[in-house]
C-alpha cells in the first residue's frame, strides 16, 4: 500500500466505500466485498483498487455455530494482497439476525481488527451506543469509518468527538442539517469522507455536491480526502 500512497499526485477523486468495480485512472476506488462472495470475486492487484473484506449484519446467520469457521475465513481474507480494511461490519436495528448475534459477530471482527492492526468499514442502522461501547471495549485505538451516514446531528457530534472518520454520499449530501454541522465545524473535515456505495452517481459528482455543501474548493477538498486517505488507511 505505501507505493500506492505515493502515487496519490496522480489521483484526483478518492472513492471510500463502493460495491461498484468501475476503473478510473483518475479515481482511487476502495471497493467493498462480502467474505461470501470471496470466491467468486478476482482480487486483481490492479492500480488505484483496494478492497474491504467484511461480515455485513444483513447477511450473517440465524445463530452462533459458524463464527469461529467464519472468524477463521476472514482473518485468511485479510491477509490477500489490497485488502487494507475490514467492512462492512456493525450493527443494524431494523435489518439482519437478532442484535445479539450481531455483536458476537462485530465483536470478532473489531478484535481481528485489533490483531491485524487494519482499520474498519462501519454499517450501522440505530445501533449507535452499541457501536460506541463496543469499539471502547474491544478496540478504542482502532480507526473505524461509519460508512453512508444518515442519522442525527448529536449523533453525527459523538462519532467525530469520540475519533470515528464519516462518510458522506449522496442521500447525506442532502441532508441540510448535516452540511450544515460540518460547515460550522471546519476542524471535523480531516474525519469527512466521501463515497458513492451502490448509488449511480459517480464520486465526481459526490465530490462536486460535497464541495458545494461544505463550501470549500473542490481542488482543496481532493487534497483533505488524500490526507483523510493517508490517516485512515495507512500501514
Amino acid at each position: 500500500m505505501k507505493s500506492s500512497i505515493l502515487k496519490l499526485s496522480k489521483i484526483k477523486f478518492i472513492d471510500f466505500h463502493t460495491h461498484k468495480e468501475v476503473f478510473s485512472a483518475k479515481t482511487l476506488n476502495v471497493i467493498s466485498v462480502e467474505l461470501a462472495d470471496l470466491e467468486n470475486l478476482a482480487l486483481a492487484n490492479l492500480e488505484h483498487k483496494f478492497f474491504s473484506i467484511g461480515l455485513h449484519p444483513w447477511r450473517l446467520p440465524a445463530n452462533l455455530d459458524n463464527l469461529e469457521q467464519d472468524r477463521r475465513m476472514l482473518k485468511k481474507a485479510l491477509k490477500l494482497p489490497k485488502v487494507i480494511a475490514i467492512g462492512e461490519s456493525g450493527l443494524d436495528g431494523l435489518w439482519g439476525p437478532d442484535v445479539k448475534i450481531q455483536k458476537a459477530y462485530f465483536a470478532e471482527s473489531i478484535k481481528l481488527a485489533r490483531d491485524l492492526n487494519k482499520p474498519m468499514i462501519i454499517h450501522c442502522v440505530r445501533c449507535y451506543p452499541e457501536l460506541i461501547s463496543i469499539k471502547k471495549q474491544y478496540a478504542p485505538d482502532i480507526k473505524m469509518l461509519v460508512h453512508g451516514y444518515n442519522s442525527k446531528i448529536n449523533i453525527l457530534e459523538q462519532l467525530l468527538q469520540d475519533g470515528f472518520y464519516v462518510s458522506f454520499g449522496s442521500l447525506s449530501l442532502k441532508r441540510d442539517d448535516l452540511c450544515e454541522y460540518i460547515r460550522k465545524k471546519p476542524e471535523y473535515l480531516n474525519q469527512i469522507c466521501l463515497e458513492t456505495d451502490d448509488y449511480t452517481l459517480s464520486i465526481e459528482e459526490v465530490y462536486k455536491r460535497a464541495a458545494q455543501v461544505f463550501e470549500i474548493d473542490i481542488e482543496e477538498l481532493a487534497e483533505l480526502m488524500k490526507k483523510n486517505f493517508v490517516s485512515l488507511f495507512q500501514d
